[in-house]
């Protein structure tokens, strides 16, 4: 009691500072924006997976640990387009050096073709080539030898040059450079360049450690524009024109249409929102306060999401229609109110302001209590998706409560000392008008109650039968798709990304890398990772293959070395004795040079180390596992299959090499959903049963409302089911948010049917059912507009949450008022009937200044 007096007196101190100064109290308000505005436009996108899970988890901080130690992997490509190969190279040769001097924090590598390779290549043929083949040399120089030999001393056998293995320079580059045009062959570009279309397109590619997006990657980009206006590649080739592409600009393309998209989303829920609001008070002096009023809450809420969490992710990016069409409510309750104590009542301005303060705060706080327990029992996770999500909205909702309470008053103190609100001669029409929200509901249940009231309990019954089995049979989504971004149009760096991709390959693009402590590791960690290979079933094949820096070694050195320094050794004997003439000396020692020794690590060219080099220049502890072909990436049941065969590998000797990357991400995210949305549900469920038994005292009509909510929550997962529409880490955000919210319309009706009695549930119907539809329908609409987002997680999210707002609405303002009403008619048999008044009609007296009617509540109706 002495907490409410509390309450009841800040609000009175309230209203009366915003009727004498109601200009002061705007500014302040508004002031706050300033600040508010600057912290809220610090806010950025994170839209990775991993920013779904907690910073401890395991693969994230792997991925984190790998990403710390692999070179720059963004690439900003220079695309060159002329009228011949020629030109096109002549610019590559004159552009490149150039770009290698630029700042190492601005570019780590410049790949501007294979001739490199190539040249690493050819001068190792030898060391390539197959030891079958190697050794057949061998054998073959040794019996030209030993012939040669017995032919000069005369003691040959009669055989003709044809019948022993010829020793010309043909033959053994024939043999060697086997291998050497096989990859040739397979390199892309011409002539060691990435030029194609026919000489007429060519690339460079700019390895670079910035961030998409950044203000240094525009730098970066300006920085070339320069260097290649310096070289002036028109003075060759006035065709010649240079554009960019690469992850580094097309991931800022999709990074804006990600931050555009949310723009839009944002737009479009507020706009419908106040549009609907705007119908139902018929005023735009209305409109303009309750769209400055939500304005200024959902501003406060992104600025303290900026202190709280410091960023937004996939799951809380869109969360402005949703903050706006949540958190409008508590301006539609007061508004409401205050209306009619000034339309109605006849109230004074300063009245009407107070009675919308006292008769409504605590409506709106039980309100404001029953969404926090929803985004609470998100917020209590461990599953970032789900917190943040709970954190911000919740703190949104809040925020605008504080906003409704704040700024509405003073504004329509302004605007009605401006000109007033009211006359006698305009209050009718737009009462009626009013009243076009709850008519057609109080109709139906005049009308039809048994039936609605069969109906809704058979279709509960069914429902919850297609709910058991949703749950039963695995309701996750694994189509990966489904939760990306849909194909937008290309963008011009897009289309130049896929020519570009026909010249230079896309090598490696779905392998993920697993860094391992030690060089000495990881021929181990490859033969664990092949034996878990060999022991899955043939349909159960985690991946195609493992590829190490060894794999880019020859094989089998040692012995290649030794058949080769014995062939060199047999060659030059040849040569002293003869056999071999000088002219073709030197094209034998292009195949086997003289000096012979094995390859290392560190002899492999930067282009081809490149994969498996880290930043801090180490080379050889990177290994890359491949997905298996035939597989797609995007189903979720071969990416957990593909994560789990490389999440944790332990050695021989005991060391655990843990593996990360997108499949183990989405799994790890997959079993976090898993395991942090049941306890959100139960969380949700069981503080809304102490809300609804609290605020009734253990009442029959508490369990009347409670049964009610479990029939919309039956509703929408029965609905969810038949329109096979999945779980996914966000839509399952619906499910707590659809108890707590939709308990608040059941609260409502039950709570204003027990101060007016069932005699009056047409009126009650008409009056608190048309506030609760406009405020369910304003939250609607905020999910609703999501299904524009480009995100299928966010379009499913908003469809999902729209039909849990539909059918709990329904179930509250149909299902329950049509139970009650047919309970009265049974009840009130062999009584003296008396009519009830149509719906809409009202009755003589109802709002008479002498008897104001109960204020419409969307939450519980204080005691």
């Amino acid at each position: 009691m002495d907490d409410q007096n509390f309450l009841a007196r800040t609000h009175r101190w309230l209203a009366a500072i915003q009727v004498k100064h109601p200009g002061i109290v705007l500014f302040v308000a508004l002031l706050t924006l300033v600040p508010a505005g600057l912290l809220a436009s610090k806010l950025s996108l994170k839209s990775s997976f991993k920013e779904l899970l907690p910073d401890h988890k395991p693969s994230v901080v792997e991925m984190r640990r790998v990403n710390e130690k692999l070179a720059g992997a963004s690439t900003l490509t220079v695309v060159i387009t002329g009228s011949n190969a020629d030109s096109l190279k002549r610019t590559i040769d004159a552009l490149s050096p150039k770009l290698r001097e630029l700042p190492p924090e601005y570019v780590v590598g410049v790949d501007d073709g294979t001739r490199a390779v190539r040249k690493f290549f050819e001068e190792n043929k030898a060391l390539y080539a197959d030891l079958k083949d190697i050794q057949q040399i061998h054998d073959d120089v040794e019996e030209r030898y030993d012939w040669e030999v017995q032919k000069a001393a005369g003691t040959a056998l009669d055989f003709e040059d044809d019948d022993v293995p010829d020793l010309s320079p043909e033959a053994l580059k024939k043999r060697f450079q086997r291998k050497v045009d096989d990859a040739n062959k397979k390199s892309p570009g011409v002539d060691g360049y990435y030029i194609g279309e026919d000489g007429k397109l060519g690339a460079i590619l700019v390895r670079t450690p910035l961030g998409s997006g950044s203000q240094e990657a525009f730098q970066l980009r300006q920085q070339i524009s320069d260097l290649v206006a310096e070289v002036n590649p028109k003075a060759w080739d006035p065709a010649t024109e240079v554009n960019f592409t690469g992850n580094l600009i097309t991931s800022a393309e999709q990074q804006k249409a990600i931050t555009d998209d949310l723009i839009s989303v944002g737009g479009w829920g507020v706009g419908l929102i106040l549009g609907v609001v705007f119908l139902f008070f018929l005023r735009f002096r209305t409109l303009l306060a309750m769209g400055v009023t939500i304005g200024v809450g959902c501003l406060w809420s992104f600025a303290f999401a900026y202190l709280s969490v410091g960023y937004l992710n996939m799951a809380t990016g869109f969360l402005a229609s949703i903050i706006a069409g949540n958190g409008i409510n508590f301006g539609i309750i007061y508004m409401a109110r205050y209306v009619e104590a000034r339309r109605d009542e006849g109230k004074a301005v300063e009245e009407a302001v107070l009675i919308g303060h006292l008769e409504t705060y605590r409506a709106t706080l039980a309100a404001s209590l029953a969404a926090g327990i929803a985004y609470g029992s998100l917020a209590a996770t461990d599953f970032r998706g789900f917190k943040h999500f709970g954190i911000i909205a919740g703190l949104g909702m809040a925020l605008c409560w504080v906003a409704t309470y704040l700024v509405l008053p003073a504004i329509l103190v302004i605007s009605e000392r401006i000109k007033p609100m009211y006359s006698k001669t305009e209050a009718s029409w737009r009462t009626r008008l009013r009243g076009v929200y709850g008519i057609p509901f109080a109709w139906a249940v005049k009308k039809f109650p048994k039936s609605i009231a069969t109906v809704g309990a058979l279709l509960g019954i069914a429902c919850v039968v297609l709910s058991v089995r949703y749950f039963v049979n695995d309701p996750m989504e694994y189509d990966l798709a489904n939760v990306r971004n849909e194909r937008t149009k290309p963008t011009a760096a897009g289309l130049l990304s896929v020519r570009v991709d026909k010249i230079v390959g896309r090598l490696g693009q779905d392998g993920k890398a697993i860094v391992t402590d030690r060089i000495d590791q990881v021929k181990p960690l490859v033969e664990e990772l092949d034996k878990r290979y060999r022991e899955a079933p043939p349909d159960q094949k985690p991946f195609e293959k493992v590829v190490s820096v060894y794999d880019l070694l020859p094989d089998q050195q040692p012995e290649k070395l030794k058949l080769l320094r014995q062939t060199q050794d047999l060659l030059n004997r040849a040569r002293k004795r003869g056999f071999i003439e000088d002219k073709d000396w030197k094209a034998i020692e292009e195949n086997i040079p003289e000096k012979l020794a094995p390859i290392g690590i560190a002899d492999l060219p930067e282009l081809v180390a490149r994969p498996f080099t880290e930043k801090d220049g180490s080379r050889g502890r990177v290994v890359y596992i491949v997905p298996k072909e035939g597989r797609s990436v995007y189903d979720a049941h071969y990416l957990m299959l593909w994560a789990d065969s490389y999440r944790d590998v332990k050695l021989p000797s005991g060391d655990v090499i843990h593996g990360s990357g997108d499949s183990v991400i989405f799994a790890d995210m997959l079993i976090a959903i898993g395991e942090d949305a049941p306890v959100a549900v139960v969380l949700s469920l069981l503080g809304t049963i102490l809300v609804i038994l609290l605020a009734f005292r253990g009442r029959a009509a508490g369990w009347a409302t409670l049964v009610t909510l479990l029939c919309g929550v039956a509703y929408q997962i029965g609905t969810m089911a038949l329109l096979g529409i999945k779980l996914n880490f966000l839509n399952f955000v619906s499910l707590p948010i659809g108890i707590g919210v939709g308990a608040d319309y059941c609260i409502n009706v039950m709570k204003r049917r027990e101060l007016m009695g069932d005699r009056d549930l047409q009126r009650v119907l008409v009056e608190t059912g048309g506030a609760v539809v406009l405020c369910s329908l304003t939250t609607t609409l905020g999910y609703l507009v999501l299904l524009t987002s480009i995100n299928r997680a966010v379009q499913s999210f908003g469809l999902a949450a729209a039909i849990g707002e539909i059918t709990t609405i329904a179930a509250a303002v149909l299902v329950l008022p049509a139970a009650l009403h047919w309970r009265a008619q049974r009840s009130r048999r062999g009584e003296p009937q008396q009519a009830d008044p149509d719906p809409g009609e009202e009755k003589p007296g109802a709002g008479a200044p002498e008897k104001p009617s109960p204020t419409p509540d969307k939450a519980a109706v204080a005691e």
